[in-house]
Formats: C-alpha cells, sequence, structure tokens
C-alpha cells in the first residue's frame, strides 16, 4: 500500500527513508523523506484549504480552497492544509478528520495547523499569561489549554489510526504578536511549541507527525523564534506582496544542509489587495534565481489574489515541469 501510494504522488521510492534520527511511523519517515527530496529544480505546490473562516475541511466543496485551484486549474496541489480553529470552532474535529483523511486517500501530502484559542478565556488577539500553564498546581489557564491539547492530539491519534502522517504546525506565524501566543515574545513561544511537542510526543506516543514551524517575513524572527533542532521538521516563513521575500534564506540553508531540515515558504501570498494580477511564473524565476534550496510554496487562501485564482497563468504553473502538483 506504501508503494503504491507513493507512486500516485510521483514519488517511486528509490531512496532510503531515514527519520531523521527520530522515532515515527514508516509513511511519517516516507514523507519527510519525499519533503527533503525536493529543491533545486523541483518545487512543491501547496494550498491551504481552510484558515479559521467558514471554509469547509472537505476537498470537494466548493468553499475548500483545494476545489477552487482545481476548478480553475484543472489540477489539484500536491500539498493541501486544513485549519483546525478552536477559537471559532466552526465545525466539530469529526468534520475536520475526515477533510484530511478524504485528501490523504487522494493523494495529497497534508498538513494541519492549529488555532489554540487564548487559554485564558479572552479573545484570540488578547494578551495572556502564560505562567500558569507551566505551574505545577492546577490554573484555570493550565486547565484550558491542557484541554486544547488533549483535544488536538485525540485528532492526530485518529489521523495516526487510520495511517496518516501530518505536517503539524502547532502555532502559525510564531512572532506575530497579533495573535494571544506571541505577545510575549520568543521566550513565551519557544516554550508553548516545546510543550507542545513534549506533550504529544511522549506523553501521547504520536509519532505520525512532522513537526513544523513558521514565522511572519519579518527579517530576523525565523532564527529568534526557533525552537530548536530536536523540536522542528520542516521550517519555512511568510511572504505576502510582490517582493516573494525569504529574508533568512542563507540561515534557513544552513539548517537544510547542517541540521536535515525541510525549508519552505510556509505561506505565499504574491500580491496585494491593490497591485494588479502578477505572472505565476514568477514564483518558479523567482525560486530558481533566488531560493533553489526551498522545497517548494503554500499559497495562501482568504482571497484569490494571493494564488492562482486571482493571478495569471495559473494553469500553466501548475504544469510547469518544476512544478509538482499531483497528476
Amino acid at each position: 500500500m506504501t508503494i503504491q501510494r507513493f507512486a500516485l504522488l510521483g514519488f517511486l521510492i528509490v531512496f532510503p527513508f531515514v527519520a531523521s534520527g527520530k522515532n515515527r511511523t514508516s509513511t511519517a519517515a516516507e514523507v519527510l523523506a519525499c519533503l527533503k527530496s525536493m529543491g533545486n529544480g523541483s518545487y512543491l505546490f501547496g494550498q491551504m484549504a481552510t484558515w479559521v473562516h467558514n471554509e469547509n475541511p472537505d476537498m470537494d466543496h466548493p468553499t475548500n480552497w483545494l476545489r477552487k485551484v482545481y476548478d480553475h486549474t484543472g489540477k489539484m496541489p500536491r500539498y493541501g492544509c486544513i485549519t483546525y480553529d478552536f477559537h471559532d470552532n466552526p465545525f466539530p474535529d469529526a468534520k475536520w478528520n475526515e477533510g484530511v483523511k478524504k485528501m490523504w486517500d487522494r493523494g495529497l501530502i497534508v498538513g494541519v495547523f492549529t488555532f489554540y484559542a487564548n487559554p485564558s478565556g479572552k479573545s484570540w488577539n488578547d494578551p495572556v499569561d502564560i505562567d500558569p500553564i507551566f505551574a505545577l498546581d492546577d490554573t484555570p489557564t493550565k486547565r484550558n489549554f491542557y484541554h486544547q491539547m488533549d483535544r488536538m492530539a485525540a485528532n492526530l491519534k485518529w489521523l495516526k489510526d487510520q495511517g496518516i502522517p501530518v505536517v503539524y504546525t502547532p502555532f502559525v506565524e510564531s512572532d506575530d504578536r497579533n495573535k494571544w501566543h506571541a505577545k510575549e515574545g520568543s521566550e513565551n513561544i519557544i516554550k508553548l511549541y516545546r510543550l507542545v511537542h513534549d506533550y504529544f510526543t511522549k506523553a501521547k506516543g504520536l509519532d505520525n507527525i512532522l513537526w513544523a514551524y513558521h514565522t511572519t517575513s519579518n527579517h530576523g524572527a525565523l532564527e529568534k523564534y526557533y525552537p530548536g533542532d530536536a523540536y522542528v521538521d520542516i521550517l519555512g516563513k511568510s511572504a505576502y506582496g510582490t517582493g516573494l521575500d525569504f529574508s533568512e534564506y542563507r540561515w534557513a540553508v544552513e539548517k537544510k544542509t547542517q541540521a536535515g531540515k525541510v525549508i519552505w515558504w510556509s505561506e505565499l501570498g504574491i500580491r496585494g489587495s491593490s497591485d494588479p494580477p502578477r505572472d505565476c511564473m514568477d514564483v518558479v524565476r523567482k525560486l530558481e534565481n533566488s531560493y533553489p534550496e526551498l522545497a517548494g510554496f503554500v499559497f495562501w487562501s482568504d482571497a484569490g489574489y494571493y494564488n492562482v485564482l486571482g493571478n495569471k497563468n495559473g494553469a500553466e504553473l501548475m504544469a510547469s515541469p518544476k512544478i509538482i502538483a499531483l497528476k
């Protein structure tokens, strides 16, 4: 079954699948090795399927961005990512789980974001003192956050039982101070990331996870907010606007070459709402000329101007021999 799946994905398993020193399910190790093989002329095409609004996690639903990309270009991305939104809770967990399963069954590499609710009980963009989460005694904040971790761990366990590995991002844009988890700076979000990692891998025994981390485009954030080599498999930055920047590319390449990390554009929006439509083939040109070591990119959703829907030559980008899309 594994050979059939990765033949479908376009990788005939002709290279060894090594788990980089971590215990993993075989499928998770295979996906990680698959991602490590990308870059230098072969770039993953990814698309956020849902963010934290009401886009349906079913990839066949008209509101799902995978469906929108397919309807627009006639091709499906190779990688799709679903957000489990614990703040608004627009869907039951089973709906998100089934959405991830359908993506995997269709041959996509799958990603999962968790948008954790503010454990203080306030809004997602309100500040919170995270120290009670780490207190020895029980506290309301700690109880709230552990309840959310248990909830997410149960979802990932369900996916594990289905044989599904996931690229998992526990905190979206670790340095984004609009979000509660980043308001107290790098030291605290690093503690939170490590807590989720250790709780899921050690207490919950989840070995179907590839751990992903990314920051905004802010220069210096990728290194400053980095949880550490032992906690991250995949790292990247957001890039929004016409510049297609990755300002810490050299540092990221060092992590790729010296620590075996996968590097990519974790969120990519190729223009702003007031910019004219651009040529999507600019993405390939930028990768080839400036960032060839990146494994690929993940287009943002929310609005078509970020991705292939609102720009020129989207189908041509997905048909490029240098782009890995689902055949």
